[in-house]
């Protein structure tokens, strides 16, 4: 066996413990069908999550965010008005509406732009003892800083600030609530951090960096940042590394066949299984390396077929020589 051959074969080795090792990660890791604990993929940061507020007819606004593994980001939520609060603000008439209020993503920069979120229509419950109203708020997708081509090393910034008001006339009028909750309930493989001031959240070294950027944000301002999990990019791995084993094939035998069929199809399933079909032709940066092991399989393949017929040619032109 020549030097080659033993170090594709150290290789496959190799390749083949590194599979084996991430595999029973993987199953380690798995409870009840999630990567890790069902509670690592949520957290909350302002008031703290009870129905206490809602039972006693407390003002209560709850902003419940989602994700998907594209890294897109929804905001849902419900809100509870007092009896109180409804009559000296006059809501059965004034609409209601909620306004997020980005905080700053980076050093000298303001953010000016709004979201706003629909709030509908507030419902009364006359007959319960509070004489509270109820609203849902209107699921809308939300901004949120990060890049989903560096997936599966994409993180993520949310942070803003909630605030309910209505419109008097041209004037604003803001609602002060005391309990405002938001619940971060995240996918699988997201884990989200809470970020308790500027220079956590921001989390760049910049001179511009002042004293005050270290003081912790308000009861109602909620920043975290968005992260994958360990697990899941242990899972990414393992099915990244089942694309060399038609590489290995490829450099193994003498004519290749259907490696490269085979190198199409698996690139297409893993591909799908991470993050979905392409959409208005999104590429991400994993998948230059898909067609990087395209290319390379290919090229192989081409190269070691070329040298077959070759072969196959000169046997034929020497077998005719020899037969005259």
């Amino acid at each position: 066996m020549n030097a080659g051959k033993k170090i594709l074969g150290l290789t496959a080795m190799l390749l083949m413990l590194t599979l084996w090792a991430s595999y029973f990660y993987v199953i380690k890791e798995n409870r009840d069908g999630q990567l890790g604990g069902a509670g690592e993929s949520t957290a909350w940061c302002g008031t703290p999550p009870s129905t206490e507020a809602a039972l006693l007819g407390k003002d209560q606004l709850t902003l419940r965010v989602t994700n998907n593994l594209r890294g897109e980001f929804m905001l849902s939520g419900s809100l509870v008005v007092s009896e109180r609060t409804f009559n000296r603000y006059d809501l059965g008439r004034n609409e209601l509406r909620l306004r997020l209020e980005p905080l700053q993503w980076s050093y000298g920069v303001t953010p000016i732009f709004l979201e706003q979120v629909k709030v509908q229509p507030l419902s009364r419950n006359l007959a319960s003892p509070t004489k509270s109203a109820y609203a849902e708020l209107e699921p809308r997708p939300i901004g949120v800083q990060g890049q989903v081509t560096e997936f599966p090393f994409d993180t993520y910034r949310y942070g803003y600030k909630p605030v309910l008001y209505y419109l008097k006339g041209s004037e604003r009028i803001d609602l002060r609530f005391k309990n405002i909750t938001t619940l971060m309930d995240m996918s699988n493989t997201f884990t989200p951090i809470q970020k308790y001031n500027r220079v956590e959240y921001i989390n760049e070294k910049n001179s511009m960096i002042r004293d005050e950027d270290y003081k912790a944000y308000g009861p109602h301002e909620c920043a975290f940042s968005v992260e994958r999990k360990g697990s899941f990019k242990v899972v990414v791995l393992l099915l990244l590394l089942v694309l060399c084993l038609p590489l290995l094939h490829v450099f193994y035998r003498d004519e290749p066949g259907v490696d490269f069929l085979a190198t199409l199809v698996v690139i297409a399933v893993v591909r799908v299984v991470l993050v979905g079909p392409v959409q208005d032709f999104q590429l991400y940066n994993i998948d230059f390396l898909f067609g990087a092991a395209i290319l390379l399989v290919g090229s192989v393949s081409l190269i070691k077929a070329m040298r077959a017929n070759s072969r196959r040619e000169m046997a034929l032109k020497s077998g005719a020589t020899s037969s005259w």
